[in-house]
């Protein structure tokens, strides 16, 4: 019976409520842009009630691109947003397969727009929120999906980023960003992390890393 109810307390919506007025009311930094490969920026500003000062939300880097991206982030970000319809990842091609979505085009580099149905709002929404973006307060965040290996990995630790955070099924020694989400320990990489977010928030202080400016 305890753990039958500790289960329900684990998914309950008063524990969603109560864990997201302490996020707020422990927040000092207000005005902040987190760059990310997947979705899990965007349920950070959900959780904490803020507007979507990213253009990364609703959408996906696999690992080669994102780490392109991030090493030259203000180009790329000048660079006009095109759309194509194959992806150069067999992978992507083949998922798309079961659900189809807008793949972006930023000179060499794809985006997965996976949560945009057309094109044009796909576009509209990029170049709307890329306008928000805090290059004076930047946080930066990567997870081991999409093609990540410890290539990527080692490139994403050494980058000039202030405030970054790598997520990980695995413990890598040598990986100074790494957060290990023990939630996955045994798989070859972490799950979904907006969708089953107290697999991260076990183990990682939103707040306590955006707090540090």
């Amino acid at each position: 019976m305890f753990f039958a109810l500790k289960k329900r307390l684990y998914k309950s919506p008063f524990r969603e409520k109560l864990y997201r007025l302490r996020l707020k009311a422990r927040l000092r930094n207000k005005d902040f842009t987190i760059i990310c490969n997947n979705c899990w920026a965007g349920s950070v500003y959900e959780d904490i009630g803020l507007p979507y000062n990213t253009p990364t939300v609703g959408l996906f880097f696999y690992a080669p691109c994102y780490i392109k991206f991030l090493e030259n982030i203000k180009h790329y970000l000048e660079t006009p947003l095109t759309f194509k319809e194959i992806s150069f990842y067999s992978l992507a091609n083949k998922r798309r397969k079961k659900k189809k979505y807008p793949i972006g085009v930023l000179d060499d580099i794809e985006i997965h727009f996976l949560h945009y149905e057309s094109n044009e709002e796909a576009l509209e929404k990029w170049n709307r929120r890329k306008k928000r973006i805090n290059f004076n307060n930047l946080y930066v965040s990567f997870s081991d999906v999409d093609l990540c290996t410890e290539k990527e990995m080692k490139e994403f630790d050494k980058m000039n980023f202030q405030h970054k955070v790598f997520f990980s099924a695995k413990y890598y020694p040598g990986i100074y960003s790494l957060v290990w989400l023990k939630s996955y320990n045994g798989y070859d990489h972490v799950g979904d992390l907006v969708n089953n977010r107290w697999s991260y928030r076990k183990y990682f202080d939103v707040v306590k890393w955006l707090n540090k400016q």
